[in-house]
């Protein structure tokens, strides 16, 4: 898997290319518009999104003088490439994908964290595995007829993820290789959510790697959960973050600072409301809330731990996912 990095920075060059053909002319330079700076974030259909939504609703980016202007992407590659390519400013990812691209050579910036682990469900997931459910927001959907009951069971079968060597492959890889399977037999295929919702639904897979709120939608099509990967692999803190690019960090720093503290009091809010921002991110999303009610429990951080960080960058090398270890002190943009 060492190999890894230059396939990865494979994708993003091609995904770049892709995004300046689709895009034309237009970028992800800011705005005025009323008074305030536009930023273009993109973001992948998960509840995520909902806090920033929320945060508009409420007024927290007007304060600090800023327009969001939404941009789905299908899935983590797709936004780093937009943000590396200055065709969005703000970006959300999770960490396993920001350190693939960064030992690639991509330059990026944490500005602020978007979800991630409570302290106290990760804790409770340690003592009984059983409650992944309830905490991690992700997850593996099995095709009850596969024969699949646990972790090592994904071995030698078909298994889509919306993007390669990004975060649910390398979550579901620890996962199988702790419970003593072989991860390097497991055939991965590349499929977005609703599709590989559809594709579990229809047999064409033995199992998916979801987000919330399509793990609900799989286990309401028959499809049962055989693993909640990621709360074991990070335990409690943040693990999706809003990034930028490294050239925008420094060109476009006040208005990154700004960003950030919107966006992380937005964060506090919506974990202090957590229906509300349940009904946001339905909004945003354009799906029914119960659907996004009926998932694992949120968590919305305000702060990044650098050590947390590194951590997984290190799990990462150790699987394989990385050629080589990488310091992950370098990538916050600011002190958080």
């Amino acid at each position: 898997m060492r190999s890894s990095r230059t396939r990865f920075l494979a994708v993003i060059v091609i995904v770049v290319v892709g995004l300046f053909a689709l895009a034309g002319c237009g970028g992800g330079t800011s705005t005025s518009s009323g008074g305030l700076t536009t930023l273009k974030v993109a973001y992948t259909p998960i509840y995520t999104a909902g806090a920033l939504q929320l945060g508009v609703e409420k007024g927290f980016f007007k304060d600090e003088g800023i327009a969001l202007q939404f941009q789905q992407v299908a899935n983590p590659p797709a936004g780093i490439a937009a943000v590396a390519g200055g065709q969005v400013d703000i970006n959300y990812a999770p960490t396993i994908p920001i350190y693939g691209a960064s030992a690639s050579g991509v330059g990026l910036k944490l500005v602020a964290p978007a979800d991630g682990y409570s302290p106290e469900g990760a804790a409770k997931v340690k003592a009984d595995p059983s409650q992944g459910v309830k905490y991690d927001d992700s997850g593996v959907v099995a095709d009850p007829k596969s024969g699949i009951t646990r972790p090592r069971d994904l071995e030698g079968k078909t298994v889509s993820v919306p993007a390669r060597k990004a975060q649910l492959e390398v979550t579901v890889a620890a996962a199988v290789k702790q419970d003593g399977g072989d991860p390097s037999k497991i055939k991965w295929i590349t499929l977005d959510f609703p599709t590989a919702v559809s594709a579990l639904k229809s047999g064409r897979i033995d199992a998916a790697g979801l987000v919330t709120p399509y793990i609900q939608q799989a286990v309401n099509a028959g499809g049962r959960i055989v693993s909640s990967p990621a709360v074991s692999f990070f335990g409690g803190g943040a693990v999706g973050m809003w990034i930028t690019s490294s050239k925008e960090a420094s060109e476009k720093a006040k208005l990154m600072q700004a960003f950030a503290r919107a966006a992380i009091k937005s964060n506090r809010y919506a974990e202090a409301h957590i229906t509300e921002e349940q009904t946001a991110a339905a909004k945003l999303l354009k799906i029914d809330p119960k659907v996004v009610e009926g998932g694992s429990e949120p968590y919305f951080p305000t702060s990044i731990d650098t050590a947390a960080l590194q951590r997984a960058a290190d799990q990462m090398y150790d699987l394989g996912y990385l050629d080589k270890k990488i310091d992950t002190s370098s990538l916050p943009m600011t002190q958080q």
